[in-house]
């Protein structure tokens, strides 16, 4: 196991412990589409005149914004070690529309509620946060569960 491993999987499994913020990227119109058609879902969402992200493209943007908070290039990075898989969330509420052409950032942090075992599998759950720049309300707000797998 390589020592960034070890180190990002030390973090994952210690509760109430801060693992980053990701980089902004921004929801354009043209994400928006791409998930509009890969979900067969065309209605587009809008809020005073305003084009507004489908919320379950915000929730699913979470991997890539966790990997990038965790400094992996991808989320299959712990391949050789183990690998993470989407468990479910415990709660999850979109709370803000983001609107299109806005840009958001994950926070990630390890729940205080700790690690699970499961048979082979421990349940990691994490506390994210889903902020829109320039705007006091998050677009989500979650607690998050990784199965991780060795």
């Amino acid at each position: 196991m390589s020592s960034e491993t070890s180190i990002i999987l030390e973090r994952l499994h210690r509760p109430d412990t801060e693992l980053g913020v990701s980089g902004w990227l921004l929801v354009d119109a043209t994400l928006n589409q791409a998930f509009a058609d890969a979900t067969l879902d065309p209605v587009a969402i809008e809020i005073e005149g305003q084009a507004h992200a489908h919320g379950f493209l915000t929730m699913s943007l979470l991997s890539h914004l966790c990997s990038q908070a965790l400094g992996l290039v991808t989320p299959g990075d712990m391949t050789e070690e183990g690998y993470t898989l989407n468990y479910g969330f415990n709660r999850l509420r979109l709370i803000e529309p983001v609107p299109l052409g806005s840009r958001i950032r994950g926070h990630f942090r390890t729940s205080t509620d700790g690690p699970t075992e499961r048979g082979e599998v421990t349940l990691l759950p994490l506390d994210v946060r889903i902020e829109i720049e320039d705007n006091e309300r998050p677009a989500m707000a979650a607690q998050w569960l990784l199965a991780w797998r060795p």
